[in-house]
């Protein structure tokens, strides 16, 4: 049966689950027929979540989004909330704005300026060997044992080491970052939190745990991101509790849920074509690069970001109102025939990759470079060491309408002696 506009909600999060990921051949119809659509307000709202029900604009041409992401003067990340679902309860709204995702000009530049210095490329470069290291001592653990959960034992491990020592958190309680970010961005799934706990209650946590560090930090500062939040300041004053705890919670989830994500998707296209893993272990690591761009471009792990209309404006003929929401797509982006080659083809050759996986414009992802290294480090450790590499199981997607995850996906491989 054709698909129309307004045929599937975006709001859902079991269309993902259904679909194994994003809607392609709905987000390909989309950009042929109506690449700026309305998604109305859903008629039964099936998300756990605190979010209100509420209707947007999907944004489907990657030269749209590029071009939305790049004026935040007239596209909001503060107004409403930074993503396409608004939050109801009127003091987590006010908390959330507080995010550097959820901050506009001029004060996103500000904050975001304490701690760039720390993810520039001269930076990562000097984290290489520490990064190689912690691959090495991660694919140890598992070489010799012939099977194990990838997500788990493999993936989620590099970011959440790195981000342990980064942060200035001891590397004894990584699991509890572990935990509590997979409560927080698996709201909607009930395999990723505990039925007694809510999102509310990890968010709370967690910002017991960073009260506690941010008091360590004050007495003894060190070169720690979050010792340069707790003791740097914003046009003259020092940064209040929240706005420390929404930093620490925003750097605990894009650092660790990302990366694990990207790292487990990589290894999933590399099972589901297996020409494409041949031709990469036949010039490993020289086509590497490449095939993680690529990786990213046909699986990004955050699906979409929201924007809000400052004014009234127009995109593509359709009329914006001031107070519109946008929903800003990425896997569409990503596979827009007018940008990419045969977009449908996952490509590890790629020579044009505009891919948008990272973000555009100011709220480009911080931490790209290092995402960036992490993912060759461990890669170039897993398809080395241990070449073989089989799915010994069903994948499993996260139940989410915002992030593309992988939440199980046992594998097999002979035994490093």
């Amino acid at each position: 049966m054709p698909l129309h506009p307004g045929d599937l909600d975006f709001t859902d999060p079991d269309l993902f689950v259904e679909h194994a990921g994003p809607p392609h051949d709905y987000l390909a119809m989309l950009r042929r027929e109506a690449p700026v659509s309305w998604n109305p307000p859903p008629a039964v709202h099936k998300s756990q979540n605190t979010r209100s029900r509420t209707g947007f604009w999907v944004l489907a041409k990657h030269a749209d989004i590029v071009n939305v992401s790049r004026h935040p003067r007239l596209f909001s990340s503060n107004l409403r909330s930074p993503f396409f679902w608004d939050i109801e309860d009127p003091v987590q709204a006010e908390h959330t704005r507080l995010h550097l995702i959820a901050m506009d000009p001029p004060q996103h530049v500000k904050y975001r300026g304490l701690v760039q210095r720390g993810f520039t490329p001269r930076m990562v470069r000097k984290l290489e060997p520490v990064i190689q290291g912690h691959a090495r001592d991660i694919v140890d653990r598992v070489a010799a044992r012939g099977e194990c959960e990838f997500v788990e034992d493999l993936a989620c491990e590099l970011p959440l080491t790195l981000l342990c020592e980064l942060v200035g958190v001891p590397y004894e309680d990584r699991k509890k970052i572990f935990d509590w970010s997979n409560q927080l961005v698996g709201a909607d799934d009930p395999d990723m939190h505990p039925a007694e706990s809510t999102p509310l209650e990890a968010a709370a946590q967690m910002y017991v745990y960073c009260n506690e560090l941010a008091a360590q930090k004050r007495a003894q500062p060190d070169d720690t991101l979050i010792s340069k939040y707790v003791n740097g300041e914003v046009d003259g004053h020092k940064l209040s509790e929240m706005e420390i705890n929404q930093f620490f919670l925003l750097l605990s989830v894009a650092g660790n849920e990302t990366t694990r994500n990207a790292t487990s998707h990589f290894m999933r296209l590399m099972f589901e074509h297996p020409e494409q893993r041949e031709e990469l272990m036949g010039d490993l690591p020289g086509l590497l690069p490449g095939a993680i761009e690529e990786a990213l471009r046909f699986s990004p792990p955050v699906m979409n970001f929201g924007r809000t209309a400052v004014s009234d404006t127009e995109l593509r003929g359709v009329k914006i109102r001031a107070g519109d929401k946008l929903y800003l797509s990425y896997p569409s982006a990503n596979r827009d025939e007018e940008v990419f080659e045969n977009p449908m083809t996952f490509d590890i050759r790629r020579e044009k990759n505009d891919h948008i996986a990272f973000g555009i414009g100011e709220h480009f992802c911080l931490g790209a470079n290092l995402a960036r290294m992490q993912l060759r480090c461990i890669l170039s450790e897993l398809l080395s060491r241990l070449p073989d590499m089989a799915p010994a199981g069903p994948v499993r997607i996260q139940r989410s309408s915002f992030i593309h995850g992988i939440k199980h996906m046992p594998v097999r491989f002979t035994p490093e002696r």
